[in-house]
């Protein structure tokens, strides 16, 4: 069975005017469908991207699997479990939360200005109950800062002090800190360097290897994902329209969409 699996997927926004308004202008309602009937399977332990052009619902879909946005219709489920299922207790579903973690587009935006290092890192440790006391949270923060090659004196700092790449090394140690199984990758090295954003993919890459991580990786950049995903899903007004291992959808894409998202990504050498 795969890790995680969506299911008619459907997110639909409400974009109209209050109902005074609708009433004294005759308007109809306004209802965008963002996300349209998406399904898609990640096996454990694997990369699976969600690519497509500004507007596709790529962000839509990586915010309703954290659960930051529930779906209007179908479901997402992580090792069998329903992040929907309302019968679940409080804990559970803490549980289940603590499991799927995300990694935001922009590092600074994603972390808290006026909180030291050691604090973000050790936030979820106390919201999540999984280390007691100072000392102990401490070490632990430490081993985060060196599993993203960073040093443990960084821990007093504020994240002003960094630069762009090491702060996005920051908020994959804080996705790190709650021992997740899925990480929601945001667009991650949209706003970095081309050399830093090949050093923060190679950082994932490693952590995937080591800790057995399952990502779910949301890029309009083909050549991010050429390197890091097994299966890619291709997005278009919020519809699946294709979907293929990495290899097969570099080098025979089915639909005409793919083709011309392909036709503006530099090219792949897959034998090289």
């Amino acid at each position: 069975m795969s890790f995680v699996v969506a299911r008619d997927l459907s997110r639909t926004f409400n974009l109209s005017d209050p109902w005074i308004v609708r009433k004294l202008t005759m308007r109809p309602k306004r209802l965008l469908k963002a996300v349209d009937a998406v399904n898609f399977e990640i096996e454990r332990g694997t990369t699976y991207a969600l690519v497509g052009e500004s507007g596709s619902g790529k962000s839509t879909i990586a915010n309703m699997v954290v659960g930051l946005l529930a779906p209007s219709a179908g479901s997402i489920t992580i090792d069998g479990q329903n992040l929907g299922d309302a019968s679940m207790s409080r804990q559970e579903q803490q549980r289940l939360r603590r499991r799927i973690q995300m990694v935001f587009q922009s590092p600074y935006a994603s972390l808290n200005p006026r909180w030291r290092v050691g604090d973000i890192l050790s936030e979820p440790m106390r919201a999540f109950k999984l280390i007691d006391g100072a000392t102990a949270q401490r070490k632990r923060v430490a081993q985060l800062l060196e599993q993203v090659g960073l040093s443990d004196s960084d821990a007093s700092k504020f994240p002003h002090e960094f630069s762009g790449g090491q702060r996005q090394r920051i908020s994959i140690a804080r996705a790190l800190a709650s021992q997740p199984e899925v990480i929601i990758c945001d667009e991650p090295t949209s706003a970095l360097d081309v050399s830093v954003q090949a050093q923060v993919l190679n950082l994932l890459k490693s952590l995937q290897k080591e800790f057995g991580l399952t990502y779910l990786f949301i890029t309009h950049d083909l050549a991010v994902v050429s390197t890091m995903a097994n299966k890619i899903g291709v997005l278009n007004q919020g519809v699946l329209v294709e979907e293929q291992d990495t290899e097969d959808l570099f080098t025979t894409p089915r639909e005409d969409y793919t083709k011309m998202l392909l036709s503006s990504a530099p090219k792949i050498d897959f034998d090289s």
